[in-house]
């Protein structure tokens, strides 16, 4: 179909279909501007093309498209064809002014189905989504709901079609359709954004909660680094000051070492001279082992030579035998390659001979080929000549159809509308009847409304007293809920504070914090000795709380002694530090711990007043240790305070040591250490008693946590039941106050009843009469059109006959030229094959000669062979003459070189007797040596324990401080006296003690949470800055829509009032909103009175009336926004002459702008088209096109 563009308006340029209903064939429409009809007898399928057009433009509903399922638009087959799998219509549309929004100057729109159920939508052959295509057509007239495709059922569904649904087709001609979609858009998006900033408003509330508490975490966590790092200065001063002076003693150890190394030299030189005389005796003893051993090789040389000679001797004569059997092999391969030559010659000679038959046989098929082909071109030529014939046949059927159903059209119509008629009276008569029923139903009504009003008022009386008691309830609820929920959220923050530190000391346990570097070096290692370390002893020992403070001073600096299986691991585990550089450490293993019972006096001690036990009884551990803890603490006891220790020591001589539970030491010898401890986490053992306690009341609040949860899930619950019976009893008012409204509304309804069917009655007493006179006009009228209708059918039948004679003689002319063309392929055929046997042939002859040539060219080879093997066998036998030679040769001298042996065996003796002396001699001078190495060993074993213990001071150093001691040297240090430094440091400790637990993370943990807190405030102002600018979007969309649909509506009711007037030559018609207070929402009725008659319902038109006032609808849409195109199918068909004769004036007043595809039977409508398209069904099924361009016939 070919629509061209005129003015500013898209038009439809071509529509092509192939498998949709019953175009099982592609067809292709072309359209021109203007009026273009389409007719045929009815079941030929035009009404198939209007659907096609629909289902193009995205019509999603079988219903619309006179189906049951969209597979049902597929062609399903017929008695001679099967049915396609697949249904595709194209539209072409000129879009020259690019009002549809595309740089194309054509646009094309596809859509196939297939009958998988599987579909596809294309814009200019491109893929697309069928919401593309829809957001196309929007606002241009062609989008869903406009008047752009009118069908056989439309006129009824408009005019019966609720108010609000009738609105969709003034949306469209006023351009509304877009800014609907877009707010659909903005409103989805705004719930999106009202979500999000809930959702964001929940967390910045929540994060907001955690500032505060973290803000004073970060400032005490500043303070805890300023005093640190005091503390880290002061005892960095006191350990430099301990390294110098072991640098000192260093000093003085490497000079003693160094004159002991000089002994050793002297000593090792007098060593060094006798072994050089052993070397130079050994080498002596060596030359003369070499020489014998040449000796031997010689003999051993010639032996071997005289053996490859007997081997090279066989190998000929093997040669020699071999080649004479192969010169017999190939006399009698040429004996047989010569045969095989002469069969190859009678072969070729028979070839040759069937070859010139061959080719005799091709040149009379090819001459026959030719003769057929002529005879095929004539017959041809005839049979054209019969196909004009019968078109010419089909043109003068086609005029007497047209006229034929012309006819049949009027009858019917007049039929249809003489059944319409029937039908009408019978339905004004049962009309009658229900209104009187329907009178005394609403006098009843309205009684019973009236007692049902008093009713509902006693109900709503007593809900609105239980409503108020329950409000009391819910605020009582509301109060104690808030005050659980306090707690709970206290005990929650007081749970999160022990888990940071429980999760801090955690994390110090696992780190070994307080270790030495060698120590942690050794625990985290994988090396295979680490399977034999049993651990530190801190971890090893469990302790009661009331003795950790007295247990750790007792182990002092052996807390992080490592246990191990056995002195071997222990081994190895100090020379894996030695290699990594990784400090030192104390081991004990336990195949090297001795310990010793107590004498009974010092167990005597233990019954001592204030004395508690030896420190190795308060502490538990596994069996297998034991020992070890007997070792570390079996000396030591544990008194309640200094004045029991000191009692305990004095009473042992002090001998022992004593320990009290705050600390205090009365050292072995009498000294005695005390004053304030450090911070707890100081020591393992009590990080550990720290986290046990820590659990425990973790544990508390968790109980205590979960009473508070119950209890606030107990009031919410209580608080769920009171709401819920308050909301029933809203829901209950509401029910009430709806009713109330209902039956007040009623009453007013059914008094305005009445009068509405007062005046209906007698609208329907005068249709009853005018129907009537209609039916016997149309009587009339129908007896003088049967009689012309049974003339042109004659007609038909004469016309149809001459075009049967024609087509069965053009049937058997085909018959005639099918034989033909068999014959003709069969010469072809024969030829072919000739043609294909002659070239096998020649192809055959050539490879009998080439295969010739190949057993020609192997004789030859062979005698070549031949020549070949005797002269090899010539060379080998002078060969194996020569080697008989080489072997005498060989064995006289072998017999010369054997003689040598025994001069060789004195020279060793001798020089075996020099050896012993000299070994001798130089064992008297390793003895002096090694006395020598013993002193300076053990100078050195001095120096070795002097610089363990100045590397281990380094490695702490480094582990403690992470500096060297250059590094350390550079620092700020201190210049303060000894005693000055250690003030100092007692002061600083007692500080950070009173600071308390310190979280270290938590200046970091308080940047990142006020980095979060920033962004998610960005975050809720970027979103509510957002929701505002949706809701302008909204309301200035709105506003927008009101004005255009506004100022539409009041143009649209101007042009539908005239066009009615003009359709039906007189009457009233308008239309008017069911809501004009909600321009956006409310429902559009159409009120009309035809001419003579009062103003009736829409239900009580008669089907012409009912036509001509959508018609006139349609062409006031068209005055207001005229469409690109518009497809009437058959809405004509209840008009009568006169009507149609103004329809038809319309539509050609209105092709200016607007493209009509018109599906019509009446005359009147297809003399006002410019091109005629005739759909026929000449196969059963299957629909055919025929156009005619009606301009160029006149």
């Amino acid at each position: 179909m070919k629509i061209f563009g005129t003015g500013d308006f898209v038009h439809l340029k071509s529509f092509s279909a192939y498998g949709f209903k019953s175009f099982a064939d592609r067809i292709e429409l072309d359209f021109g501007s203007g009026i273009t009809a389409i007719v045929g007898p009815n079941g030929s399928g035009k009404s198939n093309i209007s659907d096609a057009v629909r289902w193009v433009l995205g019509e999603q509903s079988a219903k619309y498209l006179r189906g049951s399922k969209m597979e049902d638009v597929i062609f399903s087959g017929s008695s001679k064809r099967r049915a396609l799998g697949v249904a595709e219509v194209t539209l072409n549309f000129d879009n020259s002014d690019h009002r549809l929004g595309l740089d194309f100057d054509e646009v094309s729109v596809t859509r196939r189905v297939f009958r998988d159920g599987d579909s596809e939508y294309a814009i200019n052959k491109k893929n697309c989504r069928l919401k593309d295509i829809v957001d196309l057509f929007a606002d241009t007239g062609l989008g869903k709901g406009s008047l752009s495709i009118i069908g056989q059922n439309k006129i009824d569904e408009i005019l019966n079609s609720r108010p609000e649904d009738r609105r969709t087709l003034f949306e469209e001609a006023a351009g509304i359709v877009k800014y609907r979609l877009r707010k659909k858009d903005a409103a989805r998006r705004l719930d999106d954004t009202a979500a999000n900033l809930t959702r964001i408003n929940d967390i910045k509330c929540e994060v907001e909660s955690q500032l505060e508490p973290l803000k004073e975490a970060a400032a005490k966590t500043e303070q805890y680094n300023v005093l640190a790092g005091e503390l880290r200065t002061c005892r960095l001063t006191q350990f430099v000051r301990k390294i110098d002076v072991l640098t000192a003693a260093r000093e003085q150890q490497a000079e003693k070492d160094a004159a002991l190394e000089r002994d050793v030299a002297q000593n090792a030189a007098e060593v060094g001279k006798q072994q050089a005389l052993c070397v130079q005796l050994q080498q002596e003893a060596d030359a003369l082992s070499e020489s014998y051993n040449k000796l031997q090789d010689d003999i051993k040389a010639r032996e071997t030579a005289l053996e490859k000679v007997r081997g090279q001797s066989a190998v000929l004569e093997e040669r020699i035998l071999q080649s004479q059997k192969a010169g017999q092999r190939l006399t009698v391969q040429n004996e047989k390659l010569e045969q095989q030559v002469d069969g190859l010659e009678k072969q070729l000679a028979a070839l040759t001979d069937e070859y010139d038959v061959l080719e005799q046989k091709q040149t009379a098929a090819q001459l026959l080929v030719n003769k057929l082909t002529d005879a095929q071109q004539e017959k041809e030529a005839l049979m054209q000549q019969a196909q004009q014939q019968a078109e010419g046949l089909k043109d003068a059927a086609f005029d007497t159809m047209r006229k034929m159903v012309d006819l049949r059209n009027k009858i019917r119509t007049l039929e249809q509308e003489q059944e319409q008629r029937m039908r009408r009276r019978d339905a004004l008569k049962k009309n009658i009847e229900e209104t009187e029923n329907e009178l005394a139903r609403h006098e009843a009504e309205y009684r019973r409304l009236q007692g049902a009003q008093t009713d509902l008022e006693n109900n709503v009386e007593l809900t609105q007293r239980s409503s108020a008691e329950l409000t009391q309830k819910i605020t009582a609820e509301s109060t104690a809920l808030s005050g659980v929920r306090q707690k709970y959220n206290d005990c929650q923050r007081r749970i999160t504070a022990l888990e940071s530190r429980l999760n801090v000391l955690n994390n110090m346990q696992k780190a070994y914090e307080g270790f030495g570097y060698g120590v942690k070096t050794v625990i985290r290692t994988q090396e295979a000795w680490s399977g034999r370390m049993l651990g530190v002893a801190a971890e090893l020992i469990s302790v009661g709380a009331q003795y950790v403070t007295a247990i750790e001073t007792a182990l002092g600096a052996a807390a992080q002694n490592i246990v191990m299986q056995d002195a071997e691991a222990a081994k190895a585990a100090i020379n894996y530090l030695k290699q990594q550089k990784a400090g030192r450490a104390t081991f004990l293993p336990l195949d090297t711990i001795k310990t010793y019972p107590r004498k009974a006096e010092d167990e005597q001690l233990k019954k001592l007043p204030g004395i508690l036990g030896f420190a190795d009884e308060l502490v538990s551990c596994r069996p297998e240790v034991e020992r070890v803890f007997k070792f570390l603490l079996g000396r030591v006891l544990i008194a309640e305070n200094m004045d029991a220790a000191l009692a305990a020591a004095r009473k042992s001589g002090f001998r022992l040591r004593a320990v009290t539970l705050q600390g205090d030491v009365v050292n072995a010898g009498g000294s005695l250490t005390g004053g304030s401890r450090q911070q707890k986490e100081t020591g393992f053992l009590s990080r550990t008693k720290e986290i046990e306690a820590l659990a425990e009341q973790e544990r508390a609040l968790h109980k205590e946590l979960l009473g508070y949860q119950e209890q606030a899930e107990s009031a919410e619950e209580v608080l769920k039941g009171y709401t819920q019976k308050e909301n029933a009893l809203k829901a209950e008012l509401q029910k009430y106050a709806v009713r109330r409204a209902e039956i007040t509304s009623a009453v007013s309804r059914a008094e305005a009843e009445k009068q509405r069917l007062g005046q209906h009655l007698e609208v329907l007493l005068d249709d009853r009469s005018a129907i009537g006179q209609e039916y016997m006009a149309a009587r009339e009228n129908l007896q003088a059109l049967r009689p012309q209708l049974a003339e042109i059918e004659k007609q038909d039948t004469e016309s149809k006959s001459h075009l049967d004679a024609l087509q069965k003689k053009m049937q058997a002319g085909s018959s005639e030229l099918d034989s033909i063309r068999r014959r003709l392929q069969d010469a072809r055929v024969e030829s072919e094959a000739t043609t294909v046997k002659t070239t096998m042939m020649a192809e055959r002859m050539h490879q009998l000669d080439g295969e010739m040539e190949r057993l020609q060219r192997e004789v030859l080879a062979n005698e070549h062979e031949q020549q070949n093997l005797e002269n090899a066998i010539a060379e080998s036998t002078a060969k194996k003459a020569e080697l008989a030679q080489r072997t005498e040769t060989l064995m006289g001298e072998l017999a010369a070189i054997s003689g040598g042996r025994e001069e060789f065996t004195a020279q060793r003796i001798a020089i075996a007797s020099r050896q012993e002396a000299a070994a001798l001699a130089l064992a008297s001078a390793q003895k002096a040596l090694e006395d020598a190495e013993k002193k300076r060993n053990q100078a050195a074993l001095e120096s070795v324990k002097q610089n363990a213990e100045y590397e281990h001071v380094l490695d702490q150093l480094q582990n403690d401080y992470g500096l060297t001691l250059e590094e350390a040297h550079a620092e700020n240090l201190l210049e303060a006296s000894d005693n000055a430094l250690r003030r100092q440091e007692l002061s600083l400790q007692r500080k950070i003690d009173e600071l308390g637990p310190v979280n270290a993370a938590a200046i970091e943990q308080y940047a990142a949470v006020k980095d979060r807190f920033e962004f998610l405030q960005k975050q809720y102002d970027d979103l509510a800055e957002a929701k505002n600018n949706l809701e302008s979007v909204i309301s200035e969309i709105n506003s927008g829509m009101s004005k255009r649909f506004k100022e539409a509506f009041a143009k649209i009711n101007i042009y539908f009032s005239e066009c009615y007037v003009k359709l039906f030559g007189g009457g009233t018609a308008y239309l008017k909103l069911t809501d004009p207070a909600d321009v956006l929402n409310s429902g559009i009725d159409i009120e009309v009175q035809p001419p003579g008659k009062k103003l009736q319902s829409l239900f009580l038109l008669s089907g012409g009336e009912r036509a001509l006032t959508v018609i006139a609808l349609l062409f006031a849409l068209l005055s207001y926004s005229p469409a690109p195109f518009c497809i009437l199918d058959e809405i004509d068909a209840a008009l009568d002459e006169a009507n149609v004769d103004r329809f038809a004036k319309f539509l050609s007043a209105y092709a200016e702008n607007t493209q009509f595809i018109v599906i019509t039977h009446r005359k009147g409508t297809m003399e006002a088209a410019h091109v005629l398209h005739g759909v026929t069904m000449e196969e059963s099924g299957v629909s055919k096109l025929l156009s005619v361009k009606l301009t160029e016939k006149e």
